[in-house]
């Protein structure tokens, strides 16, 4: 999903405008008003004190006087689901796909600890909610945390990672910190608390949460310990360097930053940063209960991003693996499904990442064009809330209405057409490569991994046999910052990465920053004109400091999040939680652009 588009899931934009207002102010307001200095005792933990409110993040980290554990962990977290305090106290969730989203979910959490990292077996979604059984709608990812011991902990150790709540057929996070104590085979109750999310879908009320729930210690018999220890090792040796904007301040100046978070609400911001010179600098990582620890480490829903992230790298490795003609490829020939459809007989793979398949839901009105022109309709959810392969491509070939004009011709915005890509991608694979290749693995293994992502967590389809199923690929990517510079330098590279061509240079030159017109209208107005959409991008025109007029490459996401490719290769992001309904701020990325413009030049 886009930023630029209301996704309304059923539910009226009134209503999903007053659910915006009233808790934007409730996080506001606890961001300010949460109990600070707390340190969560021995008692708290063994006897299962129930919290009350958001506490400050940094009862969940080591304090000033913590040393190593007195022990390593290695073991699996077996958690109860348990009824969250919410805040507000009842998000009006309790029957979400027939769940509840007050819920915490039971799950099974694997950890081994690594040179005082509490690490997860696992960083793909663990999934619990979007399954049968349990009442809670929540799936879980998990990222690495620590082990430490504290002077006043009798003998304990202690762990603490941070988590997301998500669901495997949307896209946003619900970020959290969670801690427990161990010893010799036992642990305590575990403690968390919800303190920032980015922006939801079904569950549209805004929350913030706490809670404890029973937890109890089971041996983890694996073979793989010294391979996950290594790919965690490595994670860490590939990692960007993530340092504080007062150190870019003190580099380039504090008055050519100036405005950079201009055009969002501070209320609405996760975090903002500029990739300068090897360095990912940020302006912190907010949240409920003060900054949001392991920020560097934590997944965020990014909604559409997911496009340029992965439907665009996936097409663009093909192409470079399989020659160009991958582009030209018919839809109709690898989904046997669309052949009922004589419609889509002419529809290319670059039809489908262009947004100009000639199908979808809105007027036949195209001058002036308006991308957004029937994205969300009564049938969205229809095709969004189908589970398997099957049902999805079923649905959207159902739902969608033949324009008048032909494929090629106008952008219209559609989540469907980015997932029908991806499931002719796989299948394309598939006919070179035998029945068992699969497009998301072929991403790790052969543009991911060499670019020093290690994890890369995708929402699939649900499948009855209990296979993989198919990665979403219009949103649904769980990203770390490292992650989006990562890709973003990529792009920056022209596609190549430690001297091999992983991506197809000639593509990437057409998307890249600079003079020459590419896409076609979108209709949305920025400060200097029309934005133009173009494999997976928004071109955003903007005029440079020098004097030339630019169009400037955005991966966008519902809800201003953002990452933009300006010239000489630095690149700004934003994870944002703006409200659906609220188009006041607009995410307009120019402020970023000036900034940007003043560290380098960006006319040829």
């Amino acid at each position: 999903m886009s930023l630029r588009f209301y996704k309304g899931l059923g539910v009226s934009q009134s209503r999903a405008v007053r659910d915006a207002v009233v808790c934007m102010c409730l996080l506001a307001f606890a961001s300010v008003g949460y109990a600070t200095a707390a340190r969560l005792t021995v008692t708290d933990l063994l006897d299962a004190v129930a919290p009350i409110a958001v506490i400050d993040n940094q009862a969940f980290v080591p304090g000033p006087h913590a040393a190593a554990a007195h022990e390593p962990y290695r073991g699996t977290l077996r958690l109860a689901e348990v009824l969250m305090t919410t805040q507000p106290a009842d998000l009006q969730a309790h029957a979400v796909l027939g769940k509840d989203a007050q819920y915490f979910p039971q799950v099974d959490l694997t950890f081994l600890s690594v040179r005082g990292d509490l690490v997860p077996v696992t960083q793909e979604v663990i999934r619990v909610g979007s399954l049968p059984g349990g009442r809670s709608y929540w799936d879980v990812i998990v990222q690495p945390g620590r082990v430490w011991s504290e002077p006043a902990d009798r003998g304990w150790s202690r762990g603490a990672f941070p988590f997301s709540l998500v669901h495997t057929l949307e896209g946003e996070t619900h970020n959290g910190l969670a801690t427990f104590l161990y010893r010799g085979g036992k642990v305590s109750h575990l403690r968390f608390q919800i303190v920032q999310q980015t922006t939801p879908a079904h569950v549209e009320t805004y929350f913030t949460a706490v809670g404890v729930t029973q937890a109890t210690w089971v041996q983890a018999t694996r073979r793989d310990w010294a391979a996950l220890e290594a790919t965690y090792r490595a994670s860490l040796r590939d990692a960007v360097p993530v340092r504080s904007w007062s150190e870019l301040e003190r580099k380039v100046g504090r008055a050519k930053l100036e405005g950079f978070d201009a055009g969002l609400a501070a209320d609405q911001t996760v975090l903002t940063g500029l990739d300068y010179h090897g360095v990912f600098y940020t302006r912190g990582c907010t949240s409920a209960g003060g900054p949001l620890p392991w920020c560097d480490r934590t997944r965020f829903g990014i909604w559409s991003v997911t496009k340029a992230f992965a439907n665009e790298v996936a097409l663009l490795h093909l192409a470079q693996k399989y020659g160009p003609g991958v582009f030209e490829l018919k839809i109709r020939d690898f989904v046997p499904e669309v052949a009922a459809y004589p419609a889509w007989a002419n529809v290319r793979f670059d039809d489908c990442i262009n947004m100009v398949t000639g199908q979808g839901n809105g007027s036949a009105e195209r001058d002036p064009n308006r991308s957004g022109d029937g994205y969300i309709d009564a049938t969205y959810n229809d095709w969004a809330d189908a589970s398997s392969r099957a049902t999805k491509v079923a649905t959207l070939l159902r739902i969608a209405r033949v324009y008048p004009w032909g494929p090629g011709e106008v952008v219209r915005y559609r989540d469907q057409d980015m997932y029908l890509l991806g499931e002719a991608m796989d299948r394309y694979l598939k006919s070179k490569e035998g029945p068992t290749a699969d497009l998301w693995s072929m991403l790790e293994r052969e543009v991911y991994t060499p670019l020093g992502i290690h994890y890369a967590p995708i929402n699939r389809t649900i499948e009855a046999d209990g296979s993989a199923g198919q990665p979403l690929m219009a949103y649904g990517y769980y990203a770390t910052i490292s992650d989006l510079v990562k890709v973003a330098r990529l792009y920056h590279a022209g596609g190549r990465h430690a001297g091999v061509q992983l991506l197809y240079a000639p593509r990437i030159a057409q998307l890249q920053a600079g003079t020459a017109p590419r896409g076609l209208p979108t209709g949305d107005k920025g400060p200097f004109g029309e934005t133009t959409y173009f494999n997976a991008f928004w071109e955003m025109r903007y005029d440079a400091t020098e004097g030339c007029k630019l169009y400037i490459p955005e991966m966008v996401g519902w809800g201003d999040n953002s990452v933009s490719l300006f010239p000489g290769g630095l690149t700004a992001v934003r994870v944002a939680h703006n409200p659906s309904a609220d188009t006041s701020n607009a995410g307009d990325p120019a402020a970023m652009a000036r900034v940007a413009n003043r560290l380098t030049r960006f006319c040829p």
